[in-house]
């Protein structure tokens, strides 16, 4: 009987473990969508959009449009056209380093700045390395958090993932993003607590586009 019992008991852990999959799993629906995510980004070689984008840091909002040139691997070239720093252009290519000026009677002074320097980066201390979608795939999944969600409606895949250590990724609580019919971002959010600190609105996109090579120069 003891013999039995230990087969049984084995059996009941063996199903157990299979129902709770992998460690660090993301739930089955989610990692359908971020796996959708991928297979969509591995077949984009360029692209052109509008990134509109808000971010709060304490008591201070930072709103701006940026017109965004991106080619793999890494050319990466933002014109804010709008908002807080209007005319100023930011270009990267991989590494440490990233070229540009300000906009109005500075624009005429070419810099070469840290990527993290505080001209280089938005108010929550975004850089131009995070603004393509490979980095937005690999920040989400770079979480590891088992308990993300997807939801459908329509055309659109809402990913939520809730951060499971926000103290490594700048207090953020919960990040969003939603996905079109494309498998590729429309928006995305990240919230401190229930307050919205991050809003991006993907617009104007242009996939697999000839870009000219002087758009990577000053």
């Amino acid at each position: 009987m003891r013999i039995r019992s230990n087969v049984v008991l084995a059996g009941c852990m063996v199903i157990s473990l299979c129902a709770l999959g992998p460690a660090h799993a993301a739930p089955a629906k989610a990692q359908e969508a971020m796996d959708q995510f991928a297979a969509a980004w591995a077949k984009v070689n360029t692209y052109t959009c509008t990134l509109t984008a808000r971010e709060i840091d304490g008591t201070r909002v930072q709103d701006r449009v940026y017109q965004m040139f991106f080619q793999k691997p890494h050319d990466t070239r933002l014109n804010i056209t709008g908002g807080d720093g209007k005319g100023s252009v930011a270009i990267w290519h991989g590494g440490d380093t990233v070229q540009g000026h300000q906009g109005g009677f500075l624009s005429m002074v070419k810099l070469n700045l840290n990527i993290h320097a505080h001209l280089a980066t938005s108010i929550r201390g975004t850089t131009i390395a995070d603004s393509n979608w490979g980095a937005l795939y690999d920040h989400l999944t770079g979480l590891k958090s088992t308990t993300m969600t997807a939801d459908v409606s329509g055309d659109s895949t809402t990913v939520t993932v809730p951060v499971p250590d926000p103290s490594s990724d700048g207090s953020v609580t919960q990040e969003v993003v939603i996905l079109g019919k494309d498998g590729l971002p429309t928006e995305y959010d990240q919230y401190v607590g229930g307050q919205q600190v991050k809003h991006v609105i993907y617009s104007d996109v242009r996939l697999n586009v000839d870009i000219p090579a002087s758009t990577w120069s000053l």
